[in-house]
């Protein structure tokens, strides 16, 4: 425990170490007092039991944990996406409650690892990820620095995908034909548009042969849906021109009774009745995210350059697209393994 010393003041302070910042650079929580014992009890109180005393209001009741994520979220309402926002109240509501009580000052590694361990049995890793995300934000907040790079997480895991191929996507095209869900589906399927950008999207926004993608309809924390007028990020505010035809024709000959093209206004009902019209046909269960998937892979396919395929799905980087959307058709996986191996073939018979 470190020592009160005397301040020119006449007041006694003792500077306790508190960690180290994201460059390394040591962490003191400073506790300044008339006397050197009211001092030393004070950075105890905060050590140990995480009390704060204050000279104008006595002794302050220490944040928990659950307090300290409410505190963090308030504080940044405005700021966050809403959909954020959603998730936040979810892991804090179900993730947290082997440390929703602790004082902040109380939280060390050994019990992250312990939440990092148990929580292993329930979900899965990137959820696990995005909540000791928000643990280590609202630490850092509350100047609690830990050795977070210790705390040992659940593996990532590879994502799995259903990516329909060409033979699935013209079977598509067919069982949506006519169908509520047709325009929805052509949105994502041929423009690669994320299922938020579909639902936002206004019979303004289509402007003779384009598209333009400007907002998003996400869950917000009441689950009520929020319109969000910016796109996800800059590269998501979009204009795709030409529209294929096939497109273009079904939008033009569309009823226009609402402002929205689409007439589902909720993730969970296009995705629902979108699956209802695949079952009747015996097909695979594909979701509406999976057919923004088979885009890029067609863009893939036809050897589309990154940036043009980043442009058109609202992509500001080539990771996600290159580890993420862009797929490899077994179809021409076969095609490629039949070329490889008659080259080899050709090479035998020239021993």
């Amino acid at each position: 425990m470190a020592k009160a010393k005397k301040l020119s003041s006449g007041n006694w302070r003792v500077l306790q170490y508190a960690g180290l910042d994201s460059n390394g650079k040591r962490i003191y929580n400073s506790f300044t007092a008339p006397t050197k014992e009211e001092a030393e009890r004070n950075a105890l109180d905060f050590k140990y039991y995480g009390l704060t005393h204050k000279a104008d209001e006595g002794l302050a009741i220490c944040l928990t944990f659950d307090e300290a994520v409410d505190q963090y979220i308030n504080s940044k309402c405005n700021i966050l996406s809403p959909s954020t926002v959603r998730g936040y109240r979810i892991a804090q509501r179900n993730a947290f409650d082997m440390i929703k009580n602790v004082p902040v000052p109380q939280i060390n590694e050994l019990l992250l690892q312990q939440w990092a361990n148990n929580n292993a049995l329930h979900y899965k890793s990137k959820s696990i990820r995005n909540q000791f995300g928000l643990i280590t934000a609202v630490l850092r907040q509350n100047k609690h620095f830990l050795d977070f790079k210790s705390i040992l997480l659940k593996p990532k895991e590879k994502p799995e995908y259903n990516i329909p191929d060409e033979q699935d996507m013209a079977a598509i095209f067919k069982v949506i034909e006519g169908k509520k869900i047709e325009i929805p589906v052509l949105l994502a399927l041929m423009l690669g548009l994320r299922q938020s950008e579909i639902a936002a999207l206004c019979w303004a926004d289509y402007r003779e042969n384009d598209i333009h993608i400007h907002a998003a309809h996400v869950p917000g924390e009441n689950h009520k849906l929020v319109r969000k007028e910016r796109a996800k990020s800059f590269a998501g505010n979009r204009v795709i021109p030409d529209i294929p035809q096939y497109l273009k024709d079904k939008l033009d000959a569309a009823e226009r009774n609402d402002k929205y093209i689409s007439p589902y206004r909720y993730p969970s009902s296009v995705l629902r009745a979108f699956k209802r019209e695949l079952e009747r046909e015996g097909l695979p269960p594909y979701k509406m995210h999976e057919l923004r998937h088979a885009n890029a892979s067609v863009m893939l396919l036809k050897g589309i350059p990154d940036k043009y395929a980043m442009e058109r799905l609202g992509q500001s980087t080539t990771y996600m697209l290159k580890n993420v959307y862009q797929h490899t058709f077994k179809s021409e996986q076969t095609k490629i393994a039949k070329q490889v191996n008659d080259s080899f073939s050709e090479i035998l018979k020239k021993k």
